[in-house]
């Protein structure tokens, strides 16, 4: 599988996760607005295909769900939170207002809202996911990661 079939196979995963935390907003009281995906026919037009968030709810909301069990603080098995892509990131417009990350189970999420993105770090990695993308990403120390149950 080449990492073109990849990213679509995860971005068709991905749904679930979105849909969840739409969900939960919703039954919050919020009202949300889920846009349209749409998938690039082939990688060298991904630019006119980039989507413009996950959930609106007044605000730009992103999602993401981890292939690992967590519940809280001290279940996270990491020192820092990785918060997202940091091109993702200073290229949004309009800027998320939070990121929703949820457990293997989609049962719980860790939430970082972007008001912290002072306190954030940047570091090089390598997506395991793919067999050649490093990139830069933000990191959030995990004293300002919200754990929540779904």
């Amino acid at each position: 599988m080449n990492d073109d079939d990849r990213f679509k196979k995860h971005l068709a995963q991905s749904h679930s996760a979105v849909w969840k935390v739409a969900q939960y907003l919703s039954n919050k009281g919020h009202p949300v607005t889920v846009p349209p995906t749409f998938v690039t026919p082939n990688h060298n037009d991904w630019k006119e295909y980039a989507d413009d968030g996950d959930i609106y709810m007044g605000q730009r909301i992103e999602v993401k769900r981890r292939g690992f069990s967590f519940s809280s603080r001290e279940s996270w098995p990491y020192k820092t939170f990785m918060v997202c892509a940091k091109h993702s990131f200073d290229n949004a417009k309009p800027k998320p207002y939070a990121y929703f990350v949820l457990s293997k189970e989609g049962n719980n999420s860790a939430v970082v809202m972007a008001t912290t993105q002072k306190s954030w770090l940047v570091d090089r990695v390598k997506d395991k996911r793919y067999d050649n993308m490093v990139q830069d990403v933000y990191l959030c120390p995990l004293n300002l990661v919200n754990f929540i149950s779904l």
